[in-house]
């Protein structure tokens, strides 16, 4: 009887002990997604601002869609940037912050005419 309830004991010590390291390892393994996630978006966003740039300096480009993308890709710059930053320092990210710059990258490369 006394060693079991020394057994119940030391699992629930241990559960105790184990709880904090397996939350923080969950916390930094969705830390470091967020972190590939900003690095993803990074890379993609110098791809398609490079696609609107090259657009823009086409001599059949349409100016009301160049006057639409300038201010679209702004937007996601401003927005992925300091996810950038905060991601290279290992700050934490939010998941809100990381999906709203996605979603306006997303936006803005809606804008980009289609290649045939």
């Amino acid at each position: 009887m006394k060693l079991s309830f020394l057994r119940t004991k030391a699992v629930a010590l241990t559960a105790a002990l184990l709880l904090p390291l397996a939350l923080t390892a969950c916390g930094a393994t969705q830390t470091v997604q967020r972190q590939q996630s900003v690095y993803g978006l990074s890379l993609s966003y110098a791809a398609a601002a490079q696609l609107a740039a090259d657009y823009e300096k086409n001599p059949a480009a349409d100016p009301a869609v160049v006057a639409k993308l300038k201010p679209a890709f702004q937007k996601a710059h401003d927005q992925i940037k300091p996810l950038d930053e905060a991601a290279r320092k290992g700050d934490p990210l939010g998941e809100a912050a990381v999906e709203a710059a996605q979603d306006t990258l997303d936006a803005a490369r809606t804008l980009l005419p289609a290649s045939n």
